[in-house]
């Protein structure tokens, strides 16, 4: 599925358009409750970005507003916590997070950066909050090597890495406590039995490229 996302979510958008087929109990697309998308964890001149749910896409369905935001607070809570550097980064559906999304099901994640430039506030808030061997460099790609023949497991940063994935590890752990987790993610009953049959169509070649594909 991985493969296929770089062409345009197509693995996604598949497992996505068969499971708002499927019969079967727990493979459905109403059986998913929330998507914690976590894309790109150890980038080299790393951020830690969270995904802002009120930059969605204004197809979102209504069901999937409501728990989208608490995801993201879930997540900068953590960062704050632990005294960390955060930034938002675009909640625009262009990740495997997309097609769950525009079916109306509440997503949140991490993003560590791709082909954006870091910046000047970015690196020296990095080195006043992590100390100034863990800024990394402004004025270049956050992963120089994305989409390139050298994206190798020694260009990960095993620093970022780590502090993503127990950020991820919080929020997993934090929505496994509730006892009502459905409502925690969909307050409104009037939301949670919209979500049962409303969804936006989702393209994953238009949405991922940002044209239209004939």
């Amino acid at each position: 599925m991985r493969c296929a996302e770089e062409l345009g979510l197509l693995g996604v958008d598949y497992h996505v358009a068969q499971a708002k087929l499927s019969p079967i109990i727990g493979e459905r697309i109403t059986d998913y409750l929330v998507n914690i998308n976590l894309d790109m964890l150890g980038a080299p001149n790393f951020i830690f970005g969270i995904y802002n749910a009120k930059t969605a896409p204004s197809t979102t369905p209504d069901a999937a507003k409501p728990g989208s935001v608490p995801m993201t607070d879930l997540f900068q809570n953590w960062f704050d916590q632990n005294q960390l550097p955060w930034d938002y980064t675009s909640f625009d559906g262009r990740s495997d997070y997309g097609p769950f999304l525009a079916s109306g099901i509440v997503a949140g994640g991490l993003f560590s950066g791709a082909d954006g430039l870091k910046t000047v506030e970015q690196r020296s808030r990095h080195n006043a909050m992590l100390g100034s061997n863990l800024g990394s460099t402004a004025g270049i790609r956050q992963d120089i090597c994305y989409h390139k023949a050298w994206d190798k497991l020694t260009n990960i940063n095993q620093f970022a890495l780590d502090k993503m994935v127990q950020a991820a590890a919080y929020a997993i752990e934090y929505l496994g406590q509730q006892a009502d987790l459905q409502t925690w993610l969909y307050p409104n009953q009037s939301i949670r039995q919209y979500k049962q049959n409303q969804f936006h169509q989702y393209n994953s070649i238009n949405e991922y490229f940002r044209f239209p594909y004939y």
